[in-house]
C-alpha cells in the first residue's frame, strides 16, 4: 500500500530531476555546477545535522518533513534528500556530463518506479525490496535512457541494469548514492567499449 508519506517522498525524487536537467540546460559548465551543488549541499547538510541539535530548526523541520521520514532518518541519519544533493558533486566531477546527467535521472525515476510499483504490486521479496519494484525500476530507467538519447542506447541500457542492481542491493548505503555512482561507473566503463 502506498501512503501519503511515500507519495511525498517520491514527489521529492521527481523534483530532484532539477539537478540533472539544470546541469544539462541551465548551468552547463562542470565546475560552475559543482560549485552550485556544493552550496546547496552545504545548506542541506547544515539543516540535516542541525535538526537534532538546534531546537527551533528541529521544530520547523519536523513540522514540514517528519511525516515522510524513514525510521533511520528520524533517528538522526542523513535524509535521502541530503544524500541526493551531496552525491551530485562527485557524480558531476567524475563522469562525462551525459553519463552524470543520465545516472542522476536513473536515481530519480528509478527510485520512484521501484517504490511505487513495489509497494503497489510487490509480492516477490528480494530482501526488503521486491522483484516487481525492481522490474519497474529497470523498465523506467531503460525508457528514460532511450528517450534522453545522450549516450548510445546499449550504454544507456547497461546503465539502467546497473541502476536497478544498485537500487535493490541490501547494502547499508543510501540508494541515492549507490544508483548514480554505480550506474555512472557502469556506463563510463561500457562507453569505452561501445
Amino acid at each position: 500500500m502506498i501512503t501519503i508519506a511515500e507519495v511525498s517522498r517520491k514527489l521529492i525524487h521527481l523534483i530532484n530531476l532539477i539537478i540533472p536537467f539544470g546541469y544539462l540546460y541551465i548551468v552547463p559548465d562542470k565546475f560552475d555546477m559543482m560549485l552550485l551543488m556544493t552550496i546547496i549541499a552545504s545548506f542541506f547538510l547544515f539543516i540535516d545535522l542541525s535538526r537534532n541539535k538546534i531546537k527551533f530548526i528541529g521544530k520547523i523541520f519536523d513540522r514540514s518533513f517528519a511525516f515522510m521520514l524513514r525510521d533511520h532518518e528520524k533517528k538522526g541519519r542523513l535524509t535521502g534528500a541530503t544524500w541526493v544533493v551531496m552525491v551530485a558533486i562527485p557524480v558531476i566531477y567524475i563522469f562525462p556530463k551525459e553519463i552524470a546527467v543520465l545516472s542522476m535521472i536513473f536515481m530519480s525515476v528509478g527510485d520512484i518506479a521501484a517504490g511505487l510499483i513495489g509497494r503497489s504490486f510487490g509480492k516477490t521479496r528480494i530482501g526488503k525490496k521486491s522483484l516487481e519494484g525492481s522490474i519497474g525500476c529497470l523498465i523506467v530507467c531503460a525508457i528514460a535512457g532511450i528517450l534522453m538519447n545522450v549516450v548510445p542506447i546499449p550504454v544507456a541500457l547497461i546503465g539502467a541494469v546497473f541502476a536497478t542492481v544498485f537500487e535493490v542491493l541490501p547494502i547499508d548505503i543510501d540508494d541515492n548514492v549507490l544508483i548514480p555512482l554505480g550506474s555512472g561507473t557502469a556506463m563510463a566503463m561500457a562507453s569505452t567499449f561501445i
